[in-house]
C-alpha cells in the first residue's frame, strides 16, 4: 500500500526524470545536426578535388528526423472491428453476406451504410458508392435495354450529318436553319449574364415541335428561376430537369477540403432545364420521341483538365429520346463538344483551337459551317426516313423501347328492370353508366322483359383500382296505353326512393326500401308501388338517378342509388 506522505515525491521524481529525458533528446538531435553540417561541408571539400573520391562522396548522410505532421481535423473515433460470430441458423447465402459485409443484416436484407457520416470523415462523397452508374456497366443485368442502347446508337450513327463547326461571331450565318435539339452551356462572366442570354436568336433557330437543353448551374444562386423565365420568353415550356451529380473519386482531398460555399448544404450537383417548343404526345409521336429510355440524372467525376465541361453522356441522352437529326449546340468547346450529328457553335477562343484538319473522339472529320453542304446532308437524311428529318425507326427498336402507359378506360352496363301493369306493361331501364377507370364492369347484352334474381357471383362491377363515375340514363317503355320516357342525372353513394305517382283518377303511393340489415346495398337499392291503374314497379339498381314519365294512364317514378364495390342480387332484366 502506498503511504500518502511520499506521493509528493514521487511526482517530483517522475518531472525530474521527464526533464531529463526532454534535455537528453535535445542534446542528441544538436549533435546530429552538428555532425550531418559536418558531413555536408566535408563532401563540398571533396567535390573541388581533381580527382573526386565518388565513394565518399555519393556516401549516405545521417537521417533527417520526420517532419512533423499537420495538424489536421479530427475525426470520429476508429473503432476495432468486431468478430461476428457464425450465425449457423442462417441460408447459407445470408451466412455469406454475413462475412463478406461487416455492416449486413440478416433479418432486414439490407447493407446499412451512414454515407453522410463517411463523408464527414473522410471526405468521400456518397454517390461514390454508386454502383453500374458508368452507361457501359448500368444495364449488365437488362440485356433489352443493352440491346435497345446498341440498335439506338447504330441508328443514330448512320443517319446524322457530318460534324459542323462556326465562330459564335458568325452564329447569324445560321438563319433561316431550324433546329430539333438546341443544348446551351452559357459561359457566365463579368461580360455575359443572363440578359445577354435571352437576346440570342434561340426563337428564330428553333423549329416546331423543338427540345431545348440549358444549363443553369448547382441551384445556388438565382439559375433556376432565371432559368425557367428564359425558356418561356424563348417559347419554350419547361417539361424535365437533368441532374448531373459529380463524384470526387479523383479529387477528394480529405475531409474538410471541399470548396467554401454560401449554401446550406455541400452542392455536388449541377441542373440543366428542359423545354418543349410546340406539341408532342409521348403515345402518338413516336416518330420523333423515345421516352423513358433514360433517367433524368447523370452521375459523373467530371474533367479535372477542363472542370467548366459538362457530362458527355448528355449527347446520347438527347439523341435516344429526340430522334430529330438537326442538333445545335451553343458554346461548345473544341475538344470535346464537337459531334457527329451536330452543328457546334464555340468561342472565339475555342474556334483557334480547331486544327484545319481536325477530328472527332470518335475520328470524324470536323468541317467549318456551310450552309449548302449541310443543306444536301439534311436532304439526303430527310430521303431515307420518308420525308421527316428523323432518325427512322426499325421494328425491333419499337419492340424493346419503353412504351408510354396507356389510359386505362372500362365501360359497362348494369341496370334493372320495372313492371308497371296499367293496361300495358311498362318497363324501366335501371341505369346504363360509363365509367372512367373504373377496373371491370360486367355488361348483359340481352334485354329480356323477365323479373329474375342474380346471385352475387354476377352481374358485379369489380372496383379495381378506383371506382368509376357513371353517366345514367334511366328508361322506361309502355305496351298499351301507357308510354314513359326519362332521362337521368347522376347519383353517387345515396339511397334514393322511388316512388309511382298517379294522374287524374289513379291514385298512386310511394315508399323507400332498403333491405335487410348489412345486405342493404345488394337486396335491392330502392322500390316503388304504385296504387290504384299503375300496379308495381320494381326498380333494380343503377348508377344515377333516373325519372320516368307517362301521360294517360301513366306512373312518375324517381330512383337514387348507394355506390358500392360490387352490384349483385338485385332485380335485373338483362339475362
Amino acid at each position: 500500500m502506498t503511504d500518502i506522505g511520499s506521493m509528493p515525491t514521487a511526482v517530483a521524481n517522475t518531472t525530474d526524470v521527464l526533464n531529463s529525458a526532454n534535455s537528453l533528446l535535445t542534446s542528441h538531435r544538436e549533435l546530429l545536426t552538428y555532425v550531418r553540417n559536418s558531413q555536408r561541408a566535408h563532401r563540398r571539400q571533396l567535390r573541388a578535388l581533381a580527382t573526386a573520391p565518388n565513394d565518399l562522396v555519393n556516401f549516405p548522410l545521417i537521417d533527417s528526423p520526420a517532419s512533423s505532421p499537420l495538424p489536421s481535423p479530427p475525426s470520429s473515433p476508429q473503432l476495432a472491428p468486431r468478430t461476428r460470430p457464425q450465425r449457423q441458423d442462417l441460408h447459407p447465402a445470408k451466412r455469406a453476406r454475413v462475412t463478406r459485409y461487416a455492416n449486413y443484416v440478416p433479418e432486414e436484407e439490407t447493407i446499412r451504410n451512414d454515407y453522410s457520416q463517411r463523408y464527414v470523415d473522410s471526405g468521400e462523397w456518397p454517390q461514390n458508392r454508386v454502383l453500374g452508374a458508368e452507361p457501359s456497366r448500368r444495364f449488365e443485368e437488362y440485356p433489352k435495354q443493352q440491346r435497345l442502347l446498341s440498335l439506338k446508337k447504330e441508328s443514330v450513327d448512320a443517319h446524322a450529318t457530318p460534324p459542323f463547326f462556326l465562330p459564335f461571331s458568325h452564329l447569324s450565318s445560321l438563319h433561316p436553319q431550324k433546329f430539333d435539339v438546341i443544348l446551351l452551356d452559357p459561359p457566365f462572366s463579368s461580360s455575359f449574364g443572363w440578359d445577354d442570354l435571352q437576346a440570342l436568336p434561340v426563337p428564330s433557330l428553333a423549329a416546331d415541335p423543338s427540345f431545348v437543353f440549358m444549363w443553369v448551374g448547382s441551384g445556388a444562386g438565382e439559375g433556376l428561376e432565371r432559368g425557367r423565365e428564359i425558356l418561356a420568353k424563348w417559347g419554350y415550356r419547361r417539361c424535365e430537369d437533368v441532374v448531373w451529380v459529380k463524384t470526387n473519386n479523383a479529387t477528394n482531398r480529405g475531409p474538410g477540403t471541399d470548396p467554401p460555399t454560401t449554401s446550406l448544404l455541400t452542392r455536388t450537383k449541377q441542373h440543366c432545364l428542359m423545354g418543349i417548343r410546340g406539341t408532342v404526345r409521348r403515345s402518338t409521336d413516336s416518330w420523333f420521341v423515345h421516352c423513358n429510355v433514360d433517367t433524368d440524372v447523370i452521375i459523373w467525376e467530371g474533367d479535372t483538365a477542363d472542370p467548366m465541361r459538362k457530362p458527355p453522356e448528355m449527347y446520347t441522352l438527347i439523341e435516344n429520346f429526340c430522334l430529330g437529326t438537326r442538333r445545335l449546340e451553343l458554346f461548345g468547346r473544341a475538344r470535346s463538344s464537337l459531334r457527329r450529328g451536330w452543328v457546334t457553335v464555340l468561342t472565339e477562343s475555342d474556334r483557334a483551337k480547331v486544327g484545319e484538319h481536325a477530328r472527332t473522339g470518335e475520328g470524324d472529320t470536323v468541317h467549318p459551317w456551310n450552309k449548302d453542304s449541310w443543306e444536301e446532308a439534311t436532304r439526303h437524311l430527310t430521303s431515307l426516313a420518308g420525308g421527316k428529318c428523323v432518325v427512322p425507326n426499325s421494328q425491333e427498336i419499337d419492340a424493346l423501347r419503353p412504351k408510354s402507359p396507356m389510359r386505362s378506360g372500362n365501360s359497362g352496363v348494369s341496370g334493372g328492370v320495372g313492371v308497371a301493369i296499367s293496361g300495358g306493361v311498362g318497363v324501366g331501364v335501371g341505369s346504363a353508366g360509363v365509367g372512367v377507370n373504373a377496373g371491370n364492369m360486367n355488361a348483359d347484352p340481352n334485354m329480356n322483359m323477365q323479373l329474375v334474381r342474380r346471385p352475387p357471383s354476377q352481374n358485379q362491377m369489380m372496383v379495381s383500382p378506383m371506382m368509376g363515375i357513371g353517366m345514367p340514363m334511366d328508361m322506361g317503355m309502355g305496351i298499351g296505353n301507357m308510354m314513359g320516357m326519362g332521362m337521368g342525372n347522376m347519383g353517387m353513394m345515396g339511397m334514393g326512393n322511388m316512388g309511382v305517382m298517379g294522374m287524374g283518377d289513379m291514385p298512386g303511393a310511394a315508399f323507400q326500401w332498403v333491405g335487410d340489415g348489412d345486405r342493404m346495398w345488394e337486396d335491392g337499392m330502392m322500390a316503388g308501388i304504385g296504387m290504384g291503374n299503375t300496379g308495381m314497379g320494381v326498380g333494380g339498381p343503377g348508377m344515377g338517378m333516373g325519372m320516368g314519365m307517362g301521360m294517360g294512364n301513366s306512373r312518375m317514378g324517381m330512383g337514387g342509388m348507394g355506390m358500392h364495390g360490387q352490384w349483385g342480387q338485385g332485380y335485373d332484366g338483362f339475362q
